[in-house]
C-alpha cells in the first residue's frame, strides 16, 4: 500500500481529520489495533457511528494517549508531480478522393509506435474524417494510414516524409517534450513539479526477482545532483541511484536494489548543491523523520514476468546443418566434404552452372550428435544457453519448412526412422510415437541439461512445408479434404491454389486464421498438442525443451499467443518464449501475456551504425551521443524485466556476419547484404586484423550490456561473409584445418577474447541485472563509455573504436574512490582459469593476477590509457565459480 496522506501540524488535528493512521502515527498508541485495545481497556466497545472524533475526545480525557512522547514532524512542503513522459497527440485522416480500392469503411494507424501493426490502432470515423488519438513519446515518429486493412498510404498533410529504408517513404511527426516548457533549474532549490515517481509504473518499481528490484525517479535535467533511496526499518540502510540518461529535459536516475521481504518501504532523499529535500508518498518533505512515517510501501509483485534463468543466459545459436558431422550414417548420399572451398562447386554432387542454383540444396552433414560431441567446446567458451534453428522432419538446409512438428529430422539423427513409424494420426496425439531420430534429440537435450546448458529450438507456427502430410490431403482431395480448412486457399482449382509465406504457391504454405482462436481451431490443437510433447516428453518437463524461438512471429494472430502462452506457462512456468519480430515489440511485450522477449535487432542495428558506419561523407554513422540515445530508446520500450532478457544479437541466420561489415561500412543493416540479389559488390574478402581488433571491442560492448549476449555460431573464430547463404557456411574446427580454403583458419585471438569476455559477463552479476548509465567522457569523441550498477556494485565499460591510443579521464562513482579496479579483459589483470578436467558442467572464470588500478579517494576521475580499439571493464574484483551461473 502507497501511502499518499499529507501529515497534520499536530495531534489536535487528529479531532477535525478524524484518521485513524493520523492519530496512530502522531500519537504513542502507533495503530488502530492500539487504538481497539485502548478502548477495552476503559470498558469502551469501539462504535464508529460515534466519529473518531469522540473517540479521541474520550482517550484523550482519560490519559491513555499522550502527544508529547514523540516529536511533531514537519509539514509536507508540496505534492510532487511532473509533465508526462508520453504526449496525446491527434492524427486526422480525411480522403482527398475516392480511393482506387473503392469505398473507406475503415482506417488505422500503424507506425514505429505500435510495431506497425494494422489493428492496434483503428481510427474513428467523424463526419468526412477519420482520426484517432495516442500518446507518444518525445521525438520523431514514422507512420502512415492503412486503408480498409491493406492500402498503406503517407499522411498528404504531413509535416516531413522520411525514407523507410526500401525505396519508399513514410510520414514523420515531431513530439515536443512537456519537460523542455519548465522554468529553468535555479540554484539550491527543487522544484516540486520536476519531479516524476509512481510506484504503480512498471518502469519506475519493476520488479525483477524476489530480491531485485529496479527504482527509477525522473527529475528535470539539471535540477538534481544527488538522489538515494533510503530504507527505514530494523535494519536501516540507503543506495544511491545514478544518472541513466538525459533526454528531452528529463533526467533518468536508477539503479538495481536488492531487499529482503516481500515488501519494500523506501522514500528518497533528493540533493540538489547544498539544498536537500525528500520524497514520500508523492509528497516533499523538509525532514527525513516526516518522510520515513509516511514512506512508500510496495509489494515485490512483477507486472511482467521473465525467466530467471534468462537474464544470467550467454546466448549462442546453432545452424544444425552446418555445425558438426558426429554421424557419418545419417549423411545424405550427395553431402558435400567439410573441408569443400565454399565457392567451388563440387562435381561427385552433380553442382554445375549458376552458384546460386545449387548452393541452397548442399547438405553437408551436420546433426544432433554433432552438437552433442561439441557441448564440451561450448563450455570451455562460456556460454550457457543454446538456440537451435529448427530441428523438424524438412526437405530444406534450414528446416523452415517443416513436414512435421512432432518428429526430429532424420538427416539429424537416424536415417530412415521415420518411415517406421505406423498408426500415427495427425489429429490423435495418443497415437504419436517417439521415432530414433527424435529419440537422438532427447538424449542430446539430457546431456545438455547434465552440462548446464538450456535449450530452445525454433518454430515457424504460422506455416509449414508443401510435404506436411495434411496440407498434402488437401492437394489430393480439395473441399473434401478433412483439412479443407488448415490452409489459407485461394482456389480449389484443380490444381489447388494457396497463400504461402514465401510466394502464392510457394514452398511454406499459410495456416489459416481464425477470428476466435487466432488460427484454425484444428490448426490450434494441432500445435498446442506439439507444444506439450516437446516441453514434457513423456509428461517429464525436466526432460523437455527450456522454450521456444517463434519465427515470423507477427505472421499469428495476438490471441493464438495469447493462449498459446497460457499453456508454455501452465507446464512450465520458467519456460522462455522469444519472438522474431525486427521492429518494436510492445505489442507483443509489455502486457506480459504473449512473449517474454524477442531477438533484439534495433541494439544489432544501432552498434552496427555506431562501430561500423563512418559520420563522414554522408555515411550512416552515429555519434557517441546519438547511440548513447538510442540505447536508451530500445531500453525504454520495455519493462527492464524484458530488457534484460532480450537477445542482444550482433548477427544470426538472416544478416551478414558482423566482422564483415568493417569491410562494407554504410550499408543499410540487413538491405544490401545478399550477393545474389540486393548488392553483387559486397566485399566478401576475409576481413583484415584491425577488422578483428574492432570485433573485440564489439563484443565487450555487447556483452556487458542490458540483455542477453547471443553469438551467431563461428563469429568467435572469425568465420566472415555476407547474408544468406554465405552466413551459412560450415562451421570452422581447428581440429578439421587445413581446411582447402587456406585462409580458412581458426582466430584464437578472437576465441581467447570472447571466452574471457564471456566469464566476465558470468562472474559479475552487475552485468547480468544492473542498471546502465552512460559515463561522459570529455574530450574523445570517438570513445563511449558506460556503467552497469547493481546496488554497490559498479562495473564500468570504456570502448575506443579509434585507431590510436587515447588517454582519457573515466568518471569513477563515489562507492569505488579508493578501491582498486581490476580490468576484466587484460591479461596483466587476470588469467583465464579452465575448470577441472572431471567437471561436467563447469565454464572457465578469471582470477586476480594483481591488484589492479586505485581509483583514488577524493577524486571524481580515474586516468586511463585505451589501445588502439581497445576495450576495458572495470570492477571490483569478484570470486567466480565453475557453475554453469544459474543459480544466485
Amino acid at each position: 500500500m502507497v501511502n499518499t496522506l499529507g501529515p497534520r501540524s499536530d495531534c489536535t488535528s487528529i479531532l477535525t481529520a478524524g484518521s485513524a493512521r493520523w492519530f496512530g502515527r502522531r500519537c504513542e498508541l502507533g495503530t488502530s489495533r492500539r487504538l481497539g485495545a485502548a478502548f477495552r481497556q476503559t470498558g469502551f466497545r469501539l462504535n464508529f457511528r460515534w466519529g473518531l472524533s469522540v473517540a479521541t475526545l474520550v482517550l484523550a480525557a482519560s490519559g491513555l494517549v499522550s502527544c508529547a512522547k514523540r516529536p511533531v514532524p514537519s509539514p509536507p512542503i508540496a505534492a510532487i508531480s511532473a509533465p508526462p513522459r508520453l504526449v496525446r497527440t491527434l492524427f486526422s485522416y480525411q480522403p482527398t478522393a475516392r480511393p482506387a480500392s473503392g469505398q473507406v469503411k475503415a482506417v488505422s494507424l500503424a507506425g514505429d509506435f505500435n510495431s506497425w501493426s494494422v489493428s492496434a490502432n483503428p481510427m474513428t470515423r467523424r463526419g468526412n474524417r477519420w482520426v484517432a488519438s495516442i500518446r507518444l513519446s518525445p521525438g520523431y515518429h514514422q507512420y502512415k494510414f492503412v486503408i480498409n486493412h491493406r492500402r498503406w498510404m503517407n499522411d498528404p498533410y504531413a509535416v516531413r516524409r522520411v525514407s523507410n529504408g526500401m525505396g519508399g517513404f513514410n510520414s514523420q511527426v515531431a513530439v515536443v517534450s512537456p519537460w523542455l516548457k519548465l522554468p529553468p533549474p535555479s540554484a539550491n532549490s527543487i522544484n516540486p513539479r520536476a519531479i516524476s515517481f509512481r510506484p504503480t509504473n512498471t518502469r519506475q518499481f519493476d520488479v525483477l526477482s524476489r530480491h531485485d528490484v529496479r527504482i527509477e525517479l525522473l527529475a528535470q535535467t539539471g535540477g538534481l545532483s544527488h538522489v538515494r533511496v533510503m530504507m527505514p526499518g530494523s535494519h536501516p540502510a540507503s543506495i544511491g541511484l545514478h544518472v541513466v540518461g538525459s533526454r528531452d529535459g528529463a533526467t533518468t536516475w536508477a539503479n538495481v536494489i536488492a531487499v529482503r521481504g516481500r515488501r519494500l518501504r523506501y522514500y528518497f532523499e533528493l540533493i540538489h548543491k547544498t539544498y536537500h529535500v525528500f520524497v514520500a508518498g508523492g509528497y516533499l518533505y523538509a525532514a527525513a523523520q516526516a518522510a520515513s512515517d509516511n514512506a512508500y510501501e510496495s509489494p515485490m509483485r512483477a507486472n511482467v514476468v521473465t525467466p530467471q534463468w534468462a537474464k544470467k543466459a550467454v546466448w549462442y545459436e546453432i545452424f544444425p546443418e552446418r555445425f558438426r558431422n558426429g554421424s557419418k550414417a545419417n549423411d545424405p548420399g550427395h553431402h558435400i566434404p567439410w573441408r569443400w572451398d565454399w565457392t567451388k562447386p563440387y562435381r561427385p554432387a552433380g553442382e554445375k552452372g549458376n552458384f546460386y542454383s545449387y548452393v541452397y540444396k548442399r547438405f553437408y552433414g551436420g546433426d544432433i550428435q554433432g552438437i552433442q560431441q561439441e557441448l564440451g567446446y561450448l563450455r570451455r567458451l562460456g556460454v550457457n544457453a543454446l538456440y537451435l534453428t529448427p530441428v523438424f522432419a524438412a526437405p530444406s538446409i534450414h528446416k523452415y519448412d517443416p513436414s512435421s512438428f512432432i518428429h526430429i529430422d532424420d538427416g539429424f539423427g537416424i536415417k530412415g526412422s521415420l518411415a517406421k513409424i505406423k498408426g500415427e494420426h495427425v489429429r490423435h496425439p495418443a497415437t504419436w510415437q517417439w521415432s530414433a531420430s527424435d529419440k537422438v534429440f532427447l538424449s542430446m537435450l539430457a546431456a545438455a541439461h547434465r552440462q548446464g546448458f538450456k535449450v530452445i529450438i525454433d518454430v515457424p507456427f504460422g506455416h509449414c512445408g508443401v510435404d506436411f502430410p495434411p496440407f498434402q490431403n488437401v492437394l489430393k482431395y480439395g473441399r473434401k479434404s478433412p483439412y479443407a480448412k488448415w490452409f489459407q486457399i485461394t482456389s480449389w482449382g484443380p490444381p489447388v491454389q494457396y497463400q504461402g509465406w514465401d510466394k502464392p504457391n510457394g514452398a511454406m504454405p499459410l495456416f489459416a486464421r481464425s477470428k476466435h482462436y487466432g488460427l484454425e481451431r484444428q490448426v490450434r490443437d494441432y500445435l498446442f498438442a506439439a507444444t506439450r510433447r516437446w516441453l514434457a516428453p513423456n509428461g517429464k518437463v525436466a526432460d523437455g525443451v527450456d522454450g521456444f524461438r517463434l519465427d515470423t512471429a507477427t505472421d499469428v494472430p495476438h490471441r493464438f499467443w495469447i493462449a498459446w502462452r497460457r499453456l508454455v506457462k501452465s507446464i512450465n512456468p520458467q519456460a522462455l518464449i522469444v519472438g522474431e519480430i525486427w521492429t518494436p515489440a510492445q505489442a507483443w511485450l509489455n502486457r506480459g501475456n504473449q512473449f517474454d522477449a524477442v531477438m533484439n535487432y534495433p541494439f544489432a542495428q544501432a552498434t552496427t551504425k555506431y562501430f561500423v558506419d563512418t559520420l563522414r561523407d554522408g555515411g550512416r554513422g552515429l555519434s557517441s551521443g546519438q547511440f548513447a540515445a538510442r540505447l536508451e530508446q530500445i531500453l525504454g520500450y520495455y519493462p527492464y524485466q524484458v530488457d534484460l532478457v532480450n537477445q542482444n544479437l550482433l548477427d544470426s541466420q538472416d544478416t551478414d556476419r558482423f566482422v564483415s561489415r568493417f569491410m562494407n561500412p554504410n550499408l543499410p543493416f540487413n538491405g544490401a547484404d545478399r550477393l545474389q540479389d540486393s548488392n553483387p559488390h559486397y566485399n566478401t574478402a576475409k576481413p583484415t586484423a584491425e577488422a578483428y581488433e574492432r570485433l573485440k571491442g564489439v563484443v565487450a560492448f555487447q556483452m556487458a550490456f542490458a540483455g542477453a549476449p547471443m553469438i551467431w555460431y563461428g563469429d568467435e573464430v572469425g568465420m566472415w561473409g555476407a547474408s544468406d547463404p554465405a552466413n551459412r557456411q560450415p562451421m570452422l574446427w581447428k581440429d578439421l584445418q587445413p581446411y582447402d580454403n587456406p585462409a580458412l583458419t581458426v582466430n584464437t585471438s578472437l576465441l581467447h577474447f570472447y571466452r574471457r569476455a564471456i566469464a566476465a559477463r558470468r562472474q559479475l552479476p552487475a552485468l547480468q541485472i544492473g542498471s546502465w548509465g552512460r559515463l561522459q567522457i570529455v574530450g574523445a569523441s570517438r570513445v563511449f563509455a558506460y556503467y552497469r550498477s547493481l546496488g554497490h556494485e559498479h562495473v564500468y565499460v570504456v570502448v575506443n573504436r579509434s585507431s590510436r591510443a587515447v588517454r582519457i579521464r573515466m568518471p569513477v562513482l563515489a562507492f569505488d574512490r579508493g578501491h582498486h579496479l581490476l580490468d576484466y579483459l587484460s591479461s596483466r589483470d587476470c588469467k583465464l582459469v579452465f575448470p577441472p578436467v572431471p567437471s561436467t558442467n563447469g565454464r572457465p572464470v578469471l582470477t586476480r593476477i594483481r591488484r589492479g588500478i586505485l581509483a583514488r579517494a577524493g577524486k571524481k576521475t580515474l586516468k586511463l590509457t585505451l589501445g588502439p580499439w581497445q576495450a576495458r571493464l572495470l570492477a571490483r574484483y569478484r570470486r567466480g565459480h565453475f557453475g554453469a551461473g544459474f543459480s544466485r
